[in-house]
C-alpha cells in the first residue's frame, strides 16, 4: 500500500504534501531512512533493540545522524506547510506580519496610554516582545500536535520520531524570521535608530529556535498518552503571555513581584531581542548564559523523552 494512501490524506495535508511528484520525492526520503535498519519489515524490531542498548549520547547522534537521510523531506514539508497555509488567500506570506501588527497596534494603543510612553517607540517595544513569544507559542501549540497528528505516516513506514516536531518548529521560525525583516522596516519608519548589535540577532533566534525545540519535542511525545494535553498547554501559554513584560515594561511591575516576572524563563529569551533590536546594546554575559542554559535543558529533556518512549510510540497512536 501506497505511504500516503486514502486513510492518510487528511494527515497528509496537515503536513503540507501537496501532490503526487512530492509524494513520490517524500517516499524515496523515507525509503533512505528504513535502509538504516536492515529490511523494511523488520526495521521497527532493529530500531528498538538498538535504542535500549544506546546510552542518551548514543541515541541523540544516532537520532540526528538519521535526518541526513531525510532532509530533503523536511525541507519539502516545511515548504508545503507555508504554501498549505496561505494558499487561496489574497495577501499571502503577508499575513505573518499583519497578525502580530493589528495585535501590536491594539495592545500599543492601550498600553502607551496606560503607561505614559510614546505610542511610535512603545510599538516596536512591543513588537520585539510579541514577535519571539509569537513564535514560541504557535510552536509549541503545533508542535505538541505533530507525532499524533502524524499518524498515518508512522504506522507504514518508518519515520524519525524527531521528524515531525522539527517540520513544525522549523515552518513557525521561518514566518519569525520573515516577521522580524518586517519589523526593521516599521522601526526605520517610526524612526527607531538600528545598531550593529543587529549581527547578533541570528545567535538570539537560533537559541531562541533550539529552546523551542527541546520543549516541543518533549510534548509532542507526552501528547500521545495524554491526548487532553494540548488543551492544557493552550490555556497556559494563555497565561504565560500576561506573565511575561511582553505589552508592558518591567518597571511597571511592583520591586516585590519584579523577581518573579523575571525568573519565567521566555522573559530571558524576549530580553535578548529587547536588548539588540529596541535597546542597541549587547546582551551581558548573564543575560547569554542563562538562555544557553535553559535552551540545553530542554534539549536534554526532549531527547531524553524520546529516548525513554521512543519504541512504545507507534504502539501508542
Amino acid at each position: 500500500m501506497s505511504l500516503l494512501g486514502s486513510e492518510t490524506a487528511t494527515t497528509a495535508q496537515d503536513h503540507g504534501v501537496l501532490d503526487r511528484s512530492q509524494k513520490a520525492f517524500i517516499e524515496e526520503s523515507f525509503d533512505g531512512v528504513s535502509a538504516l535498519g536492515g529490511a523494511t519489515g523488520t526495521l521497527q524490531g532493529n530500531q528498538v533493540a538498538q535504542t535500549s542498548k544506546q546510552s542518551f549520547i548514543g541515541f541523540t547522534f544516532s537520532t540526528l545522524n538519521e535526518l541526513r537521510f531525510v532532509k530533503f523531506a523536511l525541507a519539502s514539508f516545511v515548504i508545503n506547510n507555508l504554501r498549505r497555509r496561505y494558499q487561496r488567500s489574497f495577501l499571502g506570506f503577508a499575513w505573518s506580519l499583519l497578525n502580530p501588527l493589528m495585535m501590536m497596534i491594539v495592545l500599543t494603543a492601550v498600553f502607551s496610554i496606560l503607561f505614559h510612553r510614546d505610542p511610535r517607540t512603545f510599538s516596536i517595544y512591543v513588537f520585539t516582545g510579541m514577535l519571539p513569544w509569537t513564535f514560541i507559542a504557535d510552536s509549541i501549540t503545533m508542535g505538541s500536535l505533530s507525532i499524533t497528528g502524524a499518524e498515518g505516516f508512522m504506522k507504514k513506514v518508518y519515520i524519525p520520531k524527531i521528524f515531525f516536531p522539527l517540520v513544525s518548529v522549523s515552518t513557525e521560525v521561518i514566518n519569525f524570521g520573515l516577521s522580524l525583516i518586517s519589523m526593521m522596516f516599521l522601526a526605520l519608519f517610526v524612526g527607531l535608530k538600528l545598531q550593529w548589535t543587529l549581527v547578533l540577532l541570528p545567535f538570539a533566534i537560533v537559541l531562541t529556535y533550539l529552546y523551542t525545540f527541546g520543549i516541543v519535542l518533549a510534548l509532542a511525545v507526552a501528547t500521545v498518552y495524554f491526548r487532553d494535553l494540548t488543551h492544557v498547554v493552550r490555556v497556559v501559554l494563555q497565561s504565560f503571555f500576561y506573565l511575561i513584560p511582553i505589552v508592558y515594561p518591567i518597571s511597571a511591575v511592583p520591586p516585590k513581584y519584579s523577581a518573579f516576572f523575571l525568573a519565567n524563563p521566555f522573559s530571558q529569551f524576549i530580553n535578548l531581542y529587547r536588548q539588540i533590536i529596541f535597546n542597541g546594546q549587547v546582551p551581558s554575559l548573564e543575560e547569554w548564559a542563562i538562555p544557553v542554559a535553559l535552551t540545553l535543558t530542554t534539549l536534554f529533556i526532549g531527547f531524553y523523552v524520546l529516548m525513554k518512549q521512543e519504541k512504545d510510540i507507534i504502539f501508542r497512536l
